[in-house]
């Protein structure tokens, strides 16, 4: 594990594990704050080609990266009969921005979500484009409530080497960016972490550390996490 020696806190700046676009509220937010922001993502993505897809009653996507890598490849359009669902409101939008309607939108919580979806799709077939290392929390919620079938559409690994600054907060946006940090880097005296969701917590737990929790899985809440952590300085 890789020690900052020597190395000082960039003072009210911000680490956050996602590439952001300039118009990103993450961003607008903070640097209105006076905060230096950073993104970058620590894993990489990769399609994995997929043949046959199974027929189904839903399409379910965890992700908008799921989103591309499925409906940007499918080998033919799908029946206008499936019904296409969601974890929440960014990956809603990009099945929009794909041109589908949307029939679900979770909350962006898996637990939540799961409950929900469980009331419109209750013994129904159910097909979920995913990463090869996806925690399936939706579908392991659900177990034999629907009638579900997993398909790996994109490889995602962890980077091997990732230079990255001092900031005073780090923001873990999945478990496995939080666990790519965590395995590689020393946490300095005086940063604080903060996780979008309860599975990026339970990561950042597994190593010792005990993050803020956002209020909600979306930019802005997490924006709003990262004012809380510099103003109790």
């Amino acid at each position: 594990m890789a020690i900052f020696a020597g190395m000082k806190l960039q003072r009210r700046s911000a680490y956050i594990s996602r590439n952001l676009q300039a118009q990103s509220a993450f961003r607008l937010i903070l640097e209105a704050h006076g905060v230096g922001v950073e993104g970058q993502s620590l894993i990489h993505f990769k399609p994995v080609p997929f043949g046959v897809v199974p027929d189904a009653d839903w399409v379910f996507f965890y992700s908008p990266r799921a989103v591309r890598f499925f409906l940007g490849n499918l080998p033919h359009p799908l029946s206008p009969e499936v019904r296409l669902g969601s974890i929440g409101p960014s990956t809603a939008q990009a099945i929009t921005d794909m041109g589908y309607q949307v029939a679900f939108t979770g909350t962006g919580e898996p637990e939540t979500t799961a409950d929900a979806f469980a009331e419109v799709a209750n013994g129904q077939r159910v097909l979920f484009p995913q990463a090869r290392h996806s925690r399936q929390s939706v579908q392991k919620k659900l177990g034999s409530i629907i009638k579900s079938t997993g398909i790996i559409v994109y490889d995602n690994r962890p980077a091997a080497d990732f230079p990255l600054r001092c900031p005073e907060v780090l923001v873990f946006t999945s478990p496995l960016n939080a666990k790519a940090y965590l395995s590689r880097y020393e946490i300095l005296p005086g940063q604080q972490l903060v996780a979008i969701g309860n599975p990026t917590a339970s990561a950042c737990r597994s190593f010792g550390k005990e993050p803020v929790m956002a209020s909600a899985p979306n930019e802005e809440a997490l924006a709003q996490a990262v004012l809380h952590c510099l103003a109790d300085k």
